[in-house]
């Protein structure tokens, strides 16, 4: 979490910043948005000049207080922000995003997320975590086959979100009909929930699902 407010104004990095964030962040994705900020440093922002970092993180903040209190007004402040280019407007996207996607529209949602996954500015850590959750609302939206397209580059062996990306291609394929499809990739998760790097319970739901896929 300190990574994310190294090059913003002193204050911010403060304890009190720090519960003010925990107290207002009320989207889960917010939580995972830092975590993979932190891990990729924001190098862009090494190139902006201060008072600018300054005035979006104040900016992105307050948007997230304005969200608490009046949803409809946060998501203003969010996509205000967005237009303005850098870290926090790409954190901003992401708000703007989930808070769409709260509010009932599945398929713009999912088509803000894969505009994020597609554009060539964002740090690839920050796409690929856009296309995971617009592959989740492609397939809420009711179009697995965007879904699956939008995390087919995912699913490598060194790709840090390739078992999400396998969960999503699985639920894909067996919400479009193909059932053997999803067998095989639930089978494969199975298989990869073993491994040291798997995230928790990645076996269990593959085994479940192989287990309510049986003829």
């Amino acid at each position: 979490m300190a990574d994310i407010f190294q090059e913003v104004d002193e204050d911010l990095r403060r304890d009190k910043a720090l519960a003010f964030w925990k107290k207002y962040q009320n989207h889960l994705i917010g939580f995972a948005i830092i975590a993979v900020a932190a891990a990729a440093g924001f190098e862009g922002w090494k190139y902006w000049k201060q008072q600018r970092i300054e005035a979006n993180g104040a900016a992105y903040l307050q948007a997230l207080q304005t969200l608490e209190k009046d949803p409809k007004a946060g998501l203003a402040e969010f996509e205000t922000l967005a237009k303005d280019g850098g870290g926090f407007a790409v954190l901003a996207r992401f708000q703007s995003a989930s808070q769409t996607l709260k509010d009932g529209d599945k398929a713009k949602a999912a088509e803000q997320f894969t505009a994020i996954a597609k554009d060539g500015s964002v740090d690839k850590a920050l796409k690929d975590l856009a296309a995971v959750l617009g592959g989740l609302a492609w397939l809420d939206a009711g179009k697995p086959e965007d879904a699956a397209k939008l995390v087919e580059g995912l699913t490598g062996d060194n790709e840090p979100y390739r078992f999400s990306a396998l969960e999503v291609q699985a639920q894909a394929a067996l919400t479009g009909g193909d059932k053997a499809k999803a067998k095989t990739i639930y089978e494969q998760l199975k298989q990869l929930g073993a491994l040291p790097n798997a995230p928790q319970g990645v076996a269990a739901r593959a085994e479940i699902m192989l287990e309510r896929l049986k003829d």
